[in-house]
């Protein structure tokens, strides 16, 4: 009884704390996953005043980037870039990455493996051509609007491995689904070209933004989100990024678009709109720069001090990863190893023309 009121004691802080910030979980949080009180209107409550937040801070962060690409993000939900560096920028950071060494994090969903290489301050120094893409100008500025923090994002090397026959489970993230309850955003450099060979990128423009249909449909979601026990059914997803049906998406009025675009094409997408990753019709691999930017949506300020503040930031989530490798490793998940990315033999990313 005592070992449950001390567990207690730290967990409501935790629990509380979770509700003003970034938490989405409605399994591990029994305030954001309340019955009653997401009848009330808790989680759209939630979606609200996350949503206005972040008009408000793009709204005074608009100064920093150009209106075309303003008003393309506010409309559609992404930006793309097609030829974001110039030819030989380009391929030499191509080149880089495709020898470049340093700590992989694999990570297992069905038959698909992510391998990642969190690129810190102190990978950066050993890859000068990544270092430069991460102190573009342009690209900078982008994502400090784009995310509403004015924060540069974490940076990585991602390499997706199609059909690997790890699991045959299906990959969740090939299911249109919104990251979380706020808007934030995740950006793609692409080193390969995409296509439905090696599956391309899947968005809903204009998903992201705030309508009664999609109001009443975060609602149904967060009650059935909050069901327990035998009710609760294996195939949903309760940690708050929900997956979304053909059938709704119709009833909402959205339209799918697939992005297969081609090497050195820079996507940046509200994460909050729907998108997955495309089918993949070959066993295929494709890398790209990936990078992101989540921070406490209920903040309503922004930093003043970008470069300081993305550093910390970065000390922080490199302590963070190293304390979930652990438990991933032993489920079965995960696996860690110091080296290069798996990629094809005897053949070029790209072919400088």
């Amino acid at each position: 009884m005592l070992s449950r009121i001390l567990a207690l004691t730290w967990k409501i802080p935790k629990w509380s704390f979770e509700l003003v910030s970034w938490g989405k979980s409605f399994k591990n949080n029994p305030i954001i996953g309340s019955y009653w009180l997401n009848v009330f209107g808790l989680h759209v409550f939630r979606v609200i005043v996350a949503h206005i937040l972040f008009r408000v801070r793009l709204f005074l962060l608009s100064p920093i980037v150009p209106s075309e690409y303003r008003g393309e993000f506010i409309k559609n939900g992404y930006i793309l870039r097609e030829n974001f560096l110039n030819e030989d920028q380009f391929f030499r950071l191509a080149e880089e990455l495709d020898q470049f060494e340093g700590p992989v994090r694999e990570i297992i969903e069905g038959t698909t493996v992510t391998q990642r290489i969190f690129m810190d301050y102190e990978e950066r120094r050993k890859a000068p051509e990544f270092k430069k893409l991460a102190e573009n100008q342009l690209l900078d500025r982008l994502m400090r609007f784009c995310s509403s923090k004015n924060r540069p994002p974490l940076f990585y090397i991602e390499n997706l491995c199609n059909h690997e026959d790890v699991n045959r489970r299906p990959d969740p993230q090939r299911d249109l689904h919104a990251d979380t309850f706020h808007p934030c955003v995740k950006a793609w450099l692409y080193i390969d070209e995409t296509s439905d060979n090696n599956g391309a990128y899947i968005y809903v423009p204009g998903s992201h933004k705030l309508s009664w249909k999609r109001l009443k449909w975060e609602y149904k979601e967060s009650l059935e989100a909050c069901k327990k026990g035998s009710k609760r059914s294996p195939g949903r997803y309760w940690d708050g990024s929900f997956r979304v049906a053909g059938k709704d998406l119709s009833e909402m009025g959205y339209q799918i678009k697939k992005l297969s675009v081609p090497a050195n094409t820079l996507v940046i997408g509200n994460v909050y709109g729907f998108h997955c990753r495309g089918e993949a019709l070959q066993k295929s691999k494709r890398m790209t720069v990936w990078m992101q930017a989540r921070d406490n949506p209920f903040n309503p300020l922004f930093t003043p001090f970008p470069k300081i503040t993305a550093r910390v930031f970065e000390g922080i989530w490199k302590k963070a990863l190293k304390r979930l490798d652990q438990g991933k490793i032993n489920s079965g998940e995960q696996r860690n190893f110091y080296g290069r990315l798996s990629r094809p033999k005897q053949k070029k990313i790209v072919e400088k023309a």
